[in-house]
């Protein structure tokens, strides 16, 4: 009996041991740029929080991207449990309505008039230190459906399409006006809210893929996925 009982308090410590270490995979650094290989650990996420978002981060070779979920400014509801798996990532990928933020115009329910708005805040002009934290951000923020390869990711600063202009404005707008109240993860996340509305079935193919239901609407290849096309995770 003594035996059986030793080895309850070993599994228990294992399981222990095992969560924190799943709790630390995902909390080390939360500095972009620093290398975090997505892994799907003994826990696999299955919904996104309400003020998260799936979205590519680049990997160490600055030419590929992993999936990784980021903070964001915008609060959406989570998975509704629908039973209708693309309904319910469409729900927590694409944000609506107008967010306290955005210029007059701007609105998550008008995805190319907020495109050609965003793209007018590229031109003011920076404080050193936010040209500073601009120049990060669009440095790392993937341009990732219209242009680049599975192994060769185009990234904001080196873009001219009108998605990475629009995205330029939206950096340039938030550092001026809410840089001192958001983090630079914060901003990249939100950012890609509004990704989310000029490419819905990309975001969605890429947060089914994460999240293990890759086979719902498939995973097209697109810039930075890898030469696999699927980030580095097997197809689900």
């Amino acid at each position: 009996m003594k035996l059986i009982s030793d080895h309850k308090v070993l599994f228990s410590i294992l399981i222990a041991v095992l969560v924190i270490n799943q709790i630390a995979i995902f909390s080390v650094s939360r500095a972009l740029g620093v290398e975090h290989k997505y892994s799907m650990g003994i826990f696999q996420a299955k919904t996104a929080m309400a003020m998260e978002i799936m979205m590519p981060i680049p990997n160490e070779d600055g030419k590929t991207t992993h999936l990784k979920m980021m903070p964001t400014i915008t609060e959406v509801p989570g998975e509704p449990g629908s039973g209708d798996v693309v309904a319910d990532a469409m729900v927590v990928m694409m944000a609506k309505g107008t967010p306290f933020y955005a210029p007059a115009g701007i609105s998550f329910d008008d995805p190319v008039g907020s495109l050609q708005l965003w793209h007018q805040s590229e031109k003011q002009k920076l404080s050193p230190d936010d040209n500073q934290r601009y120049q990060r951000l669009i440095g790392l923020f993937p341009c990732n459906f219209c242009c680049g390869s599975p192994t060769s990711v185009t990234f904001n600063g080196r873009c001219g399409c009108a998605h990475a202009k629009a995205a330029r404005g939206f950096f340039k707008y938030m550092l001026q006006n809410f840089g001192d109240k958001y983090t630079d993860e914060q901003l990249f996340g939100e950012a890609y809210r509004w990704q989310a509305i000029w490419y819905p079935s990309g975001v969605v193919e890429d947060y089914l893929l994460a999240t293990g239901r890759g086979d719902a609407i498939g995973h097209k290849p697109h810039g930075g996925a890898g030469s696999d096309g699927f980030h580095g995770l097997q197809k689900q």
